[in-house]
């Protein structure tokens, strides 16, 4: 019943043509699947390549990567009929391998898709079989081997003291460690003002996202099998991600693959929104007018958007809301790893947003270590948790 309705849409188009197009249609829509399918076996999901690629493509109204780019073949369906050649190996050009990562995983497709699609979760499995078939851009070589030899994306600037066990696991992520050490000393002065047993890592590891985000399954699985043990060893009741996308790694990617935390996972501004509601902390003196950023995995991967605007309003802030907000925000350009693999779409992407926040208020807030990256030149941008500690009150 269920496909039936999926599909009325073909029947009516068929309804309408002559009786010989009506039956070759029809024997090629029941029957003629497998001519269209590669011989091999691939980790490419092909039915949703073929759906996504004869879509009418909606989505590429709103696709940042499209939009900064300036090129068809950055659209979401060009992508996917790009895709389909390289599993049907039809064609392997290096450009066209190197397009398969020119996403920023923000699943603003997603929001339009009829079939609930996200091109960068499909592009995922069209990655691995490229790393499968040893054709992986050397670009994208250079972001594992570098991230299997510092274990996370860019050198450490930054230590951050705690104990390594306790009931409260802070996991910092590799922007805080490398360039974002603000967020991660806010975070340690709210744990202490709100007396919290907190464990840091004492080496701590990428999450992994990028690896499998960009097709090295198993290299994925040696970091993954590495934190969950390290996780374990802290013996924490919570742990605090102030990355959105190592928040959603751990509680959604890390299961699928059979690696399972006890702990719960929160992301920061969950936690935030927690210690302020039961009085573990008072906040209320900040007099700002902000305008909030909604980080893409945040609200779309996790559903969190309202707890990151209670905190703030909690803080004194006088919130404004961007015009593209919540599930329809709008991408900063950190997502994905394309600010290394295609820095000028996203610094593109960047200052597309930028311009749109900057015409609510000179103020922004976001709740992702990327997305405070990606406008780091504004005049005024903080992290949540850093308005937090503005607003603590004695």
């Amino acid at each position: 019943m269920e496909k039936t309705k999926k599909y009325a849409w073909v029947m009516d188009a068929l309804s309408k043509t002559p009786l010989p197009v009506k039956l070759r249609a029809m024997k090629k829509f029941l029957a003629g699947e497998k001519e269209y399918l590669p011989e091999k076996k691939t980790n490419a999901d092909m039915d949703a390549i073929i759906k996504c690629s004869l879509c009418p493509n909606m989505c590429k109204f709103d696709c940042p990567v499209l939009e900064a780019g300036k090129n068809e073949a950055l659209s979401p369906s060009a992508k996917m009929r790009i895709a389909y050649f390289i599993e049907k190996g039809l064609i392997g050009s290096k450009d066209s391998f190197e397009l398969m990562y020119k996403c920023c995983s923000c699943d603003a497709c997603r929001q339009w898709c009829p079939f609930d699609f996200s091109v960068g979760d499909i592009l995922k499995g069209v990655r691995a079989d490229i790393v499968e078939e040893n054709k992986t851009p050397e670009k994208i070589l250079e972001i594992k081997e570098k991230l299997e030899k510092n274990h996370i994306m860019d050198e450490k600037s930054f230590e951050v003291r705690g104990g390594r066990k306790g009931e409260i696991l802070y996991f910092m992520g590799c922007t805080v460690q490398s360039k974002r050490k603000e967020i991660g000393e806010a975070m340690i002065k709210i744990f202490d003002r709100a007396r919290e047993e907190y464990a840091v890592m004492e080496e701590e590891w990428c999450c992994g996202a990028p690896l499998h985000n960009l097709g090295f399954i198993n290299e994925f699985k040696e970091f993954a099998r590495h934190n969950v043990e390290k996780i374990k060893e802290s013996e924490c009741k919570l742990m605090i991600c102030s990355c959105p996308t190592c928040t959603y790694v751990f509680k959604q990617i890390y299961p699928q693959f059979g690696f399972k935390i006890k702990a719960k996972i929160m992301h920061s501004s969950e936690y935030l929104f927690d210690i302020i509601q039961n009085k573990k902390i008072e906040v209320g003196s900040v007099e700002k007018e902000c305008v909030y950023h909604d980080p893409c995995t945040l609200a779309r991967k996790l559903g969190i958007e309202t707890e990151p605007r209670e905190v703030l309003r909690d803080t004194g802030i006088v919130l404004k809301e961007a015009y593209f907000n919540k599930k329809d925000t709008k991408c900063c350009g950190g997502g994905g790893q394309l600010s290394r693999i295609s820095p000028e779409i996203a610094e593109k992407i960047a200052e597309n947003r930028i311009k749109e926040l900057a015409e609510i208020a000179e103020c922004i807030v976001t709740a992702c270590p990327s997305c405070k990256t990606a406008f780091e030149n504004c005049k005024e941008v903080y992290d949540l948790s850093e308005v937090v500690l503005m607003g603590m009150i004695e």
